[in-house]
């Protein structure tokens, strides 16, 4: 069960509504402030455990804080949770919930807000359900269900990793929640019967015990242990003085055990999850809150990695920036570990590198933008993607990666147009970048015919520049035609065409200068 679409209005930085379509691994990228964050808290609020069922918006959440304003979120799930209200009857099937922070208009409870949560059909149809449980010949009535958001935040928990608000605490909170979960199906199967240990006897043979039974005996001798004249003494006074307030006179000692304190003693569930996770290095032993940010976020990953493992059902897993505090390499294993994880949960993250996303996984981007009225999210429009991602397998350039973090992208066909480029931003005193270009070299004109429909796609300000005869295909030059007329007609669709014909380098060739006019132009023609 994961998030397959998610609809957002009115919501921090979030305006007007916005749907979001959601895959098993899902990149949010776009300038800082454009909203990224907020997407990924808003499903936290509500799937996440951070906030109770009941409190999940304060009037800090609505879009500039205006009473005209109501937060309105539904998500979508790939397959229902089913709810059963009564054992052995039909169950309730949810595909959406929505949440919506009203404010009360008129009477009492004016101008304070509260919230509906609703359960949905498919077809946005209210979820109904039997009012009570039927007996033999009694008439079924049926009610709107109450949302039971509750059961559905255990069917899929959410694991959110921040970064400007994660602290030593929430790291440890999301480390017990995701280990407390794996130490339980330990636990269950620490107490199975057949689940023994073998005990030395006194004679040298050995026993097989069950490990429960071994267990509670030696809890039971540590019992003993502790209860030193120390303990004995507070107990007793603990009971008396209960007795005290109460009013009754002492007991007699025949009648202690009526009102008894009773220290119940640590089960071995409790055990497990009262270990502290700690770093053995160099016969030194480091509790992992002591540890780097790097480490941390790194044990809180493996940890996911093992629940992946261990458990049947997924998780959510949402992560800010997953590319802080790791060295380059780290970063691609991260960015493999990721989509393992992705395989059987589902994985949401905000990036700004280009090692977290790649050509072949484009259909898993989407870009965020803010104009100043409002976060909007685009994901990629295209026709042609199962062809491009095929196309796009065998391009693990990093650099190329960049098309998905730029407004403008220019892509030329050979590294000598690329790096008279960049001389001519020097001598110029230009900066492409504060221009928000980026300038990528792909190669061959049949690449760049897949990289012109990437960036439409995605509604990214394309331009090519390229030579009507290029060395490239100086055997093949009837290929090389039929390429740039193909290219020629993008400018159908909106895309600059720049084609060079050998202009002489004095003192700046027209081609170039064509270029750099187009760099430099704000807006589209």
């Amino acid at each position: 069960m994961r998030i397959k679409k998610v609809r957002v209005s009115n919501y921090r930085s979030i305006k007007d509504t916005i749907e979001i379509d959601f895959s098993q691994l899902t990149a949010f990228i776009g300038p800082n402030n454009s909203g990224k964050s907020n997407i990924l808290w808003c499903i936290n609020k509500i799937l996440g455990n951070e906030n109770s069922t009941a409190d999940i918006f304060t009037e800090k959440d609505v879009y500039q804080q205006d009473p005209k304003r109501d937060i309105d979120i539904e998500i979508e799930f790939d397959e229902p949770f089913v709810y059963e209200p009564f054992e052995g009857e039909e169950p309730a099937r949810i595909d959406k919930i929505r949440c919506v922070y009203k404010l009360h208009r008129d009477g009492p409870y004016k101008g304070k807000r509260y919230l509906e949560k609703h359960c949905l059909t498919k077809d946005n149809r209210i979820v109904q359900v039997l009012a009570d449980k039927p007996g033999v010949g009694s008439t079924q009535l049926f009610k709107t269900l109450s949302c039971p958001l509750d059961k559905i935040r255990e069917k899929i928990p959410v694991v959110y990793i921040r970064t400007d608000r994660i602290t030593t605490q929430s790291r440890s909170d999301i480390r017990q929640t995701l280990m407390n979960s794996l130490l339980e199906e330990i636990n269950k199967d620490f107490l199975r019967k057949d689940n023994t240990i073998s005990i030395m006897n006194s004679d040298g043979t050995e026993t097989q015990v069950p490990r429960k039974q071994w267990f509670d005996q030696c809890i039971e001798e540590a019992m003993i242990t502790l209860r030193t004249e120390a303990f004995t003494r507070l107990k007793d006074t603990i009971r008396q003085s209960m007795l005290d307030y109460l009013g009754y006179e002492t007991v007699k000692d025949e009648d202690e055990s009526l009102w008894d304190i009773y220290f119940k003693p640590i089960t071995s569930r409790d055990f497990y999850q009262s270990m502290e996770m700690c770093l053995y290095e160099e016969n030194r032993i480091t509790p992992l809150r002591a540890l780097g940010e790097g480490v941390q976020n790194a044990i809180i990953l493996s940890i996911l990695n093992a629940y992946n493992q261990e458990k049947s059902h997924g998780f959510i897993l949402m992560l800010e920036e997953p590319e802080m505090y790791l060295h380059p390499r780290m970063k691609r294993n991260l960015y493999r570990v990721l989509r393992s994880l992705s395989e059987k949960n589902q994985v949401i993250y905000i990036t700004h590198s280009t090692n977290f996303v790649f050509l072949s996984d484009f259909d898993s981007v989407r870009m965020v933008t803010n104009d100043g009225n409002g976060t909007r999210v685009q994901g990629p429009v295209c026709d042609k993607a199962d062809q491009l991602k095929e196309n796009f397998k065998n391009i693990m350039s990093t650099e190329l990666n960049e098309i998905f973090f730029t407004k403008k992208v220019l892509l030329v066909e050979n590294e000598l147009q690329k790096k008279k480029l960049l001389d001519y931003q020097v001598r110029f005193g230009l900066d492409y970048d504060l221009l928000g270009v980026a300038i990528l070299y792909v190669g061959n004109k049949s690449d760049m015919l897949d990289f012109v429909e990437l960036g439409l796609a995605f509604g990214i300000e394309v331009a090519v520049a390229f030579e009507m005869k290029s060395a490239f295909y100086a055997d093949i030059r009837e290929e090389e035609a039929e390429l740039n007329s193909r290219l020629m007609a993008g400018r159908e669709r909106g895309v600059s065409v720049f084609c060079a014909a050998g202009d002489p380098d004095i003192p700046v060739p027209g081609f170039i200068q064509s270029l750099i006019d187009w760099i430099t132009k704000t807006g589209r023609s």
